[in-house]
């Protein structure tokens, strides 16, 4: 006959002694990230690349552009600089690489004013963090893209 197992002092060491590891290292690496962070306003500035004049056209300064997938985390554009967009093209007759404007193009910077919750860590804008280099939705009425963050300006 099969002999029934029973449940031990041990065995309860064992799945305390696992738990308290797996609370730490959640508290560890994942738990509260920064800490407790301070809300202040930020500026970010997005690159967006390659638009047309309709686009820019459709914003104006003062526009509630929202900088994530969810409409509540908004920000207000407070300043639009254009430059005519550029490329980098290869030349096949002399074997050369050359930087070349794109005709109907621009790259427009774009900087934005938003409340943000700021930790050591990170600055997000609900869940998006605003990180130099990484992309960022931008959405404003009528128009809807994805740009860079190219800086910021506590």
């Amino acid at each position: 006959m099969a002999e029934k197992k029973r449940w031990t002092v041990i065995d309860t060491v064992i799945v305390v002694v696992v738990a308290a590891a797996a609370a730490g290292a959640y508290m560890f690496f994942g738990g509260n990230v920064g800490g407790s962070g301070s809300k202040d306003t930020v500026e970010a500035v997005i690159l967006i690349s390659g638009q047309p004049q309709e686009f820019i056209d459709a914003l104006t300064i003062g526009d509630s552009v929202t900088l994530s997938l969810t409409e509540k985390d908004s920000g207000t554009l407070k300043d639009i600089r254009t430059e005519p967009a550029e490329a980098m093209v290869y030349d096949s007759l002399d074997g050369t690489y050359a930087i070349d404007t794109i005709d109907g193009q621009f790259d427009i910077y774009a900087t934005v004013e938003v409340d943000c919750e700021i930790t050591d860590y990170a600055i997000t804008v609900g869940s998006t963090d605003i990180k130099v280099g990484t992309g960022i939705p931008f959405r404003g009425k009528g128009y809807a893209t994805e740009g860079y963050v190219v800086g910021i300006n506590e």
